[in-house]
């Protein structure tokens, strides 16, 4: 189907007085791979694969100043009830020599910050904080919560936040970002506080070498009085066709009860471009959980990785990937490993 037909479609329902500079874009992924997972007992099952379909526009306000908006939503190609409006992103903001502004709901800066060291498609993320915070009950070293469905989300890390305020900033080689998220879920009559979370990350380049640093505060996210801050620090460089990335994260959570857990975790990652194909790995390693004033024992872990990508075209790619993360202790290891294509437009 015509894509400049409906984005013009689009833009009429959105906008019918637009002028004749703005621009509406079409945009999405449509992935779907084979996997074998064996977290659920060598599952094998296809998957999404965070595939998602966007409209996003600006409009000219004249003085170097436009207004812009986004609203990206979740699709499942392999079952339509995942599928959902808005479910990912949604923006409305200004912006102009000052920077931005906006407001909605989205990934938070910080979140947007260890991402740089997720090389992989699919949709089971890269990052240090699947098993970062844990604490022990009758069945052993567990972490500190999980949802309904079993699916880690320690000490209420926000990968998206609502009722966020942002603020973005660039210049020739610096990229600056600040939100600021509201639970409002503040209740007197059951003197629940409010939930906030303030992030951010700072992007930089100095010569051949980047960096980033980024740092995530959440304060009453799981009751009242709960705290969790993240830190990330990183960098990387390139050698001709090598890129390679290392990173620190510090997790510290807080909450009565619980006491105070404490986690350093080191990632390191590598990509490669090999005639056409693009050939990446990593590792992260946690560092033993402190827990109040000790160390968990068997609290390590290890997750590494190692994917190709193989284009057929400037926008779909064929992807082979398998990960996996060990543990120290009587915890089950984990591994997944993928085949799918994945096609951008």
């Amino acid at each position: 189907m015509n894509k400049k037909f409906i984005a013009l479609a689009v833009a009429a329902a959105v906008a019918p007085a637009a002028f004749a500079g703005d621009e509406v874009v079409l945009y999405g992924q449509v992935n779907v791979a084979a996997v074998v997972d064996n977290t659920k007992d060598s599952l094998f099952k296809i998957d999404g694969q965070s595939s998602r379909i966007g409209v996003k526009g600006t409009e000219s306000l004249g003085n170097g100043m436009s207004a812009w908006f986004q609203i990206e939503s979740k699709v499942a190609p392999d079952d339509a009830k995942e599928s959902g409006f808005a479910t990912r992103e949604g923006w409305v903001g200004l912006k102009g020599d000052f920077g931005g502004v906006q407001l909605g709901r989205g990934k938070s800066a910080f979140t947007k910050a260890y991402e740089e060291f997720d090389l992989w498609y699919q949709a089971d993320s890269f990052a240090p904080f699947d098993y970062g915070l844990q604490t022990y009950n009758d069945s052993g070293l567990v972490p500190v919560m999980v949802d309904a469905d079993g699916n880690r989300n320690d000490a209420g890390y926000k990968y998206r936040t609502d009722n966020t305020v942002r603020y973005t900033y660039a210049a020739e080689g610096l990229d600056v970002t600040i939100d600021y998220a509201v639970g409002e879920n503040k209740n007197d009559s059951t003197k629940t506080k409010e939930a906030t979370n303030l992030s951010y990350s700072v992007k930089g380049t100095l010569g051949d070498y980047w960096y980033i640093v980024g740092a995530n505060m959440g304060r009453n996210l799981r009751m009242n009085g709960s705290k969790l801050n993240n830190l990330l620090l990183g960098g990387g460089t390139t050698f001709g066709d090598l890129a390679v990335g290392a990173g620190f994260t510090r997790s510290v959570f807080s909450e009565a009860g619980y006491g105070t857990g404490k986690r350093n975790s080191y990632i390191l990652n590598a990509s490669y471009a090999l005639e056409g194909n693009s050939l990446y790995g990593g590792v992260i390693v946690g560092d033993k959980l402190k827990h109040n004033i000790g160390k968990l024992e068997d609290s390590r872990f290890v997750r590494y990785g190692a994917g190709l990508a193989v284009p057929l075209s400037k926008r779909t790619n064929i992807v082979t990937e398998y990960m996996a993360t060990n543990f120290s202790g009587a915890t089950k290891d984990t591994s997944y490993f993928s085949v799918g294509a994945y096609h951008s437009f």
